[in-house]
């Protein structure tokens, strides 16, 4: 360095002395006080020129630490910096391009940089570089960049071509940047709002989303299908304008200032439970909507610029809540029903068990001989007399079983035996009406248990509807008992009237008689059959009917063998 500062000192010095040839100095007529002069000017010159190499040198020592300074945030820069000719080899590079790329710097230096970038991305490194030399504008696009190690990356490349002066230099200078977290994020984002999408679309909840002053910007499908309207015909309408048919619970119209989601923009706070019938256009009718609305903010704002709605469809809950009332009234009804036969029941009884023993006093003679109109006429209080006690004895069994206060006991019961003691009770009656009754057991029967009273009831019921609904010439009655699995199988037939099939429903209903025609034709209350059927669902059995109408009827129950199934 100090070699070729002389060097240049030798031929200034030489370049002086031409410049001075030619020019003869008179030294010899100065006067003294022009020499000093012109001394004190060569001293002052040789000081300001001392001090300009001076000043040039430090200017040189800054320049240099600025050049060192200037590589060393280009070579340590957290980015990839790099320089490519129109074929894509690299032509510059700093150490954190070289070290993204897995290499040194100087093993990349006019290698293609197609080496070190996915196959897919090949294409559109080049197409870039078309654009960035073809068009002279700022290019971007992203790549999939391969490290020598195999590391891979996301990376975003910005390039710009590089001027020299008012020529394209044929070089242009580029950016990579790691876009790997960036890539990664959107990834986890679409990923989260497919699920989000997802969700809204399949929820059986109603969604609406508004802006800042209503209108609707989305509603999923179940909002859609709510209010019967398609997303086209909701988005941008405003809520508080009566677009949809709208109720309060009373049936008053609904004010669309008062929306839910209208109220929580003005308000700024979460509306909930705010219920309102709406006319669904393609149903033809009012659905009851419960609607909750929230505000959303953005962060450090306190208007909110959008309201989200969830709603939901809760008209069949209202009509189980209605069901629910209606049946809890005619819960009430029936006990309170129950309670007044009961307390009727019993009052009828004293005075009516009083009219039956004084009839059977007359009609025994204990008070003299009857004649033929008399006997007629106690017959009739007798025969009456027993038909509203049994009346009554119904009611009260009636209202015991539906007021749950008739608990039955349970013991061990010959059913063979049980059925022939009934049937011997309508021995006479049989007879009278030509009637021939026959039984069915089943030798392999086990004894059942069951309440030996609710089974003679329920058997009693069965055969005297058996022989009421008899033909005049008579007919058979059969009762037969089977097992089946771990129940007994009872059942009545009979080759009466039979039974219409649109009447068979309405058989063991409460009060029920099928015979609405001339005359009332078959006495009764109604009850026989209702009784029948509690009886037996009290034991925890079941029992139906099977009837052709002008052919018989045959009734069969079940009950269990071991007692009443849990």
């Amino acid at each position: 360095m100090h070699k070729q500062s002389s060097i240049k000192t030798s031929e200034l010095r030489k370049r002086s002395e031409d410049a001075l040839k030619g020019k003869i100095v008179d030294m010899q007529n100065l006067s003294y006080n022009d020499a000093r002069h012109l001394i004190h000017e060569l001293q002052v010159h040789q000081i300001e020129l001392e001090m300009q190499n001076e000043e040039l040198r430090r200017a040189q020592t800054d320049l240099e630490e600025l050049r060192k300074n200037y590589s060393d945030i280009y070579d340590f820069a957290p980015i990839g910096y790099f320089s490519f000719d129109k074929d894509g080899l690299i032509k510059q590079v700093n150490l954190t391009g070289a070290k993204k790329l897995g290499v040194e710097r100087n093993f990349i230096i006019n290698k293609p940089f197609s080496l070190f970038i996915s196959s897919k991305s090949k294409d559109v490194f080049y197409d870039h570089l078309r654009n960035v030399f073809g068009t002279g504008i700022k290019q971007i696009c992203e790549l999939k960049v391969i490290g020598r190690n195999i590391t891979q990356f996301d990376a975003q490349l910005e390039s710009i071509i590089v001027q020299n002066g008012d020529k394209n230099s044929g070089y242009c200078r580029s950016v990579i940047v790691d876009i790997t977290e960036h890539k990664n994020a959107e990834d986890i984002l679409k990923i989260s709002e497919g699920k989000y999408r997802t969700l809204l679309e399949t929820m059986t909840a109603g969604v609406i989303f508004q802006d800042a002053q209503g209108n609707i910007t989305y509603a999923n499908p179940a909002a859609q299908s709510i209010f019967g309207l398609t997303l086209d015909q909701m988005k941008g309408v405003i809520s508080k304008y009566q677009y949809l048919r709208a109720i309060n619970e009373d049936g008053t119209d609904f004010s669309g200032e008062n929306h839910p989601s209208m109220v929580a923009l003005k308000i700024g706070k979460k509306v909930n439970d705010v219920v309102i019938g709406v006319f669904n256009k393609k149903k033809e009718e009012f659905r009851w909507i419960n609607f909750n609305a929230v505000p959303q903010f953005r962060q450090g704002e306190n208007e909110p610029y959008e309201v989200h709605t969830t709603f939901e469809d809760i008209s069949e809950r209202k009509k189980i809540e209605e069901l629910r009332l209606e049946n809890e009234r005619f819960i009430n009804m029936n006990n309170t029903r129950s309670e007044f036969f009961t307390i009727l029941s019993h009052e009828l009884r004293t005075p009516l068990t009083g009219v039956i023993g004084y009839s059977i006093l007359l009609e025994g003679n204990n008070q003299g001989e009857l004649n033929k109109k008399q006997k007629f006429f106690v017959d009739k209080i007798i025969s009456n007399s027993k038909h509203l006690l049994d009346l009554i004895n119904n009611v009260l069994d009636i209202a015991k079983i539906d007021s749950g206060k008739m608990k039955l006991a349970f013991e061990e019961m010959s059913v063979p035996d049980i059925i022939n003691e009934i049937l011997n009770l309508f021995n006479e009656k049989s007879a009278e009406n030509n009637i021939i009754m026959k039984t069915k057991f089943d030798p392999d029967l086990p004894i059942i248990k069951a309440n030996i009273r609710a089974f003679k009831q329920i058997l009693f019921n069965l055969l005297s509807n058996a022989i009421k609904f008899s033909n005049e010439e008579g007919g058979i009655i059969t009762v037969s008992v089977n097992k089946e699995n771990d129940m007994a199988k009872i059942s009545v037939s009979d080759t009466g009237i039979g039974i219409k099939e649109e009447d068979i429903p309405r058989l063991f209903q409460t009060f029920e008689q099928l015979d609405t025609g001339i005359s009332r034709k078959y006495e009764g209350t109604g009850l026989g059959l209702a009784i029948t059927k509690k009886l037996v669902e009290l034991h925890g059995g079941k029992i139906r009917v099977e009837s052709k109408y002008g052919e018989g009827s045959t009734f069969i129950f079940w009950l269990p063998i071991s007692g009443k199934a849990d």
